[in-house]
Order: structure tokens, then C-alpha cells, then sequence
């Protein structure tokens, strides 16, 4: 572990000075409705048109060489590797301080061209490890970090940081609605461009940003995935087999039972599909066909009991024993567990923080995960 006063003259060394300053973490009151006010006030609806910009002016390019995906996983990345960032300089936004932790914002590019945009929050005393951070649609990665008001993701990031962690987590490109991400990844696909790939990478790419910002390599890495986020770390895992101990919440349910329930068919007008539903993956959703590429990798799934996206109705329990009963039969019935909180569609984290920390400090982490990250790095 290594201490924050080590840390901040790294921080300066490495990046520079920042180009903003002060009061970053600052967030307008959302009122229930944090994407109207977070996405026009952070500048993330014009970084998302950007990508238009980018695809005109021929910046695209279908290249990929970051770690190897899985066979069965390729047709949802349209590769057979993940983007990897590219060699340039990490363009520095702002950094703050906050309670406890501090959070850098950075901007970099993938080698596919498409742009990147994340925080990286350190917290002020020992270093225990990393988590990668992915957040669901119509949330920010500085509303994670600040818990004046709150929005789905319960200040998960500021909760991780206060306990010893640094977290990264990327924006996940969106403008508040499936619309908005159905779109960009029609016309990123257009170009040969897996925008699935782009939102795995942007999360995978949190050990390199660590390393380059802080200077310290080596950390016992964990993943924490919500909503729509807990959709891409279940396929990070599933597509590299990195072994990184996963918390899944707010997704565990039978997406066949969801696109056949009322909530489509009595709203057909309205864009509730997914570009993820138009694949011809087998593992794409949850299940025992997921589980045999996740398993033996350790999983916590979390789940709010008046959580309406995850209902029993709609195959909460009966996919999730799917997925048990696979990890069961290969020998691991301990690995994989599911908390039913008292909560609404939100993030948990009462069970599912000390279990990630316990799994990144067991002695089955230093044989499996360290060894898997040491080779992907």
C-alpha cells in the first residue's frame, strides 16, 4: 500500500498542472432527475456529438490490440481484442479534493479513435487496491464521487475512496436514454467500430490510467458494475477471463421474459431495446450460458427488493440459479452469491463492499486474478 502524501507529487509529476480547478465535485441539485442537469452542465451531450465530428472527419479506424476476447464473446465486440488506449499524453481536466479522497478527470482516446472521459478518485491514506467502477444509463462518474445528492449509484465511488480505494470509472457514452446510445452505436458499427467494446475498454483501461497517474502498478483489482454498468463488467469478465473478483447490481433477470413483458408491449412507441438485444451472442444475457465463461470468477449480485427492472416475475431467482448451478457443477458453489437488499432500483454496497474487499485480500485472488492482470498488462 502506499501512503497519499506519496501519492500527490506523483499526481503533479506525472499529469501536470490541471486546466480547472476547485469545486468540480460541486453538482447542481437533480431532484430525482440527474441526467437533465449533469449532462449539458459537465459537457458530456456535446462529448457525445463530438463523436460525429470524429467519424466525419475519418478518425475512426477499426483497430484493436488490447487483450484477447473469448471466441464466444466476439460477435458482441466485433473483435477479437479489446481497444486499447492509445500512446498519446492523458489530457487532464480538472482535479478536486473531496472528503477523505481527491478525483482527477481525465480525457484520453482508445486506438479505435473514439475519445474517453473518466474519473479517478485517490484516496488521502493507504492505497489498498483499485475498483473499477461501471455506472448505469442516465448517471455520471461525478455524481459517483459526490453524495450532496444522490442519484441511483449512491455516491458508490466517494463510499469506495473513504474506504482506502481508488476507483475508476469511465463515462459510459449515453445522453440519458437507450435512444441516444442505440444511435451512436449505429453510426460507430457504420464505421467498424464496437461501441460494446468501447464501454468494456473505457472500464478495462482503469489500471493503465491508475498506473500512469499515480505511478503505482501492482494493485489487487476489483470490479463493481451497476445497471447498465453491471451488464458490461459481467461481459469484461465473460470476453477475458481476468478473474477480477465482479459485484453485479441492479441487473439479474430473463431478458426474454423482460422484452415480452408489458413494459414493452404496452410502449411499443417508445425505444426500449437495446443495441445489445440485436446480437446473435449465446452469452450475452444472464444465465448458464454466461456463467460458463464467468465461472470460476468470483460474483456478488445485489439486487433491490422493489427493484421493478428486476423482478422475480421477470426471472430474477430462476436465472440466478442458472448461473449457481453452473458454478456448483465445476466445483465452485462458493464463488457466486446474490443479496436481495431492501431498496428500489439502486446501488446496496452493505454486503457487497466487504465482500469485494474480502475476496481482493484472500489468498485465491494472489494465485488466480494477480497472475491473470500481471500477464494481460
Amino acid at each position: 500500500m502506499i501512503s497519499r502524501r506519496a501519492l500527490s507529487g506523483l499526481l503533479v509529476t506525472l499529469v501536470g498542472p490541471s486546466s480547472v480547478a476547485g469545486n468540480a465535485l460541486v453538482l447542481g441539485h437533480c431532484r430525482g432527475s440527474c441526467a437533465n442537469i449533469d449532462l449539458p452542465a459537465l459537457g458530456y451531450d456535446t462529448f457525445c456529438q463530438s463523436f460525429f465530428d470524429i467519424a466525419a472527419s475519418g478518425r475512426l479506424r477499426a483497430v484493436a490490440t488490447g487483450p484477447e476476447i473469448r471466441r464466444e464473446m466476439r460477435s458482441l465486440f466485433r473483435e477479437r481484442r479489446l481497444y486499447r488506449p492509445s500512446h498519446d499524453d492523458m489530457r487532464i481536466l480538472w482535479r478536486d479534493a473531496a472528503d477523505g479522497f481527491s478525483v482527477v478527470k481525465v480525457e484520453f482516446d482508445l486506438e479505435c479513435g473514439v475519445p474517453v472521459r473518466g474519473c479517478l478518485g485517490v484516496p488521502d491514506g493507504e492505497l489498498k487496491g483499485l475498483i473499477l467502477l461501471g455506472h448505469g444509463m442516465a448517471s455520471t462518474p461525478e455524481r459517483c464521487f459526490d453524495d450532496a445528492d444522490k442519484d441511483y449509484m449512491n455516491a458508490l465511488g466517494k463510499q469506495l475512496c473513504q474506504d482506502g480505494y481508488a476507483v475508476w470509472c469511465p463515462y459510459i457514452v449515453q445522453i440519458g436514454n437507450l435512444e441516444s446510445q442505440n444511435n451512436i452505436a449505429a453510426m460507430l458499427a457504420s464505421h467498424g467500430v464496437s461501441a460494446h467494446n468501447v464501454s468494456c475498454a473505457s472500464i478495462d483501461a482503469g489500471e493503465i490510467v491508475c498506473r500512469k497517474l499515480t505511478g503505482v502498478s501492482g494493485l489487487n483489482v476489483g470490479v463493481y458494475g451497476v445497471s447498465w454498468g453491471a451488464f458490461l463488467a459481467l461481459h469484461l469478465e465473460a470476453a477475458t477471463g481476468r478473474m477480477r473478483p465482479t459485484v453485479v447490481s441492479g441487473y439479474m433477470r430473463d431478458e426474454k421474459k423482460f422484452l415480452m413483458s408489458p413494459v414493452i408491449s404496452k410502449n411499443l412507441g417508445i425505444e426500449l431495446a437495446a443495441y445489445i438485444h440485436f446480437s446473435n451472442g449465446r452469452a450475452k444475457y444472464t444465465g448458464a450460458e454466461l456463467a460458463c465463461l464467468t465461472c470460476p470468477c468470483p460474483l456478488f449480485v445485489e439486487i433491490g427488493n422493489r427493484d421493478a427492472a428486476n423482478t422475480t416475475e421477470l426471472g430474477r431467482d430462476e436465472k440466478f440459479a442458472e448461473m449457481q448451478s453452473v458454478y456448483a457443477s465445476s466445483g465452485h458453489p462458493h464463488s457466486i452469491e446474490m443479496a436481495v437488499f431492501d431498496g428500489v432500483h439502486e446501488v446496496g454496497g452493505t454486503r457487497a463492499r466487504p465482500w469485494l474487499y474480502q475476496q481482493l485480500t484472500s489468498p485465491a485472488y494472489q494465485v488466480t486474478s494477480r497472475l491473470k492482470n500481471a500477464v494481460a498488462l
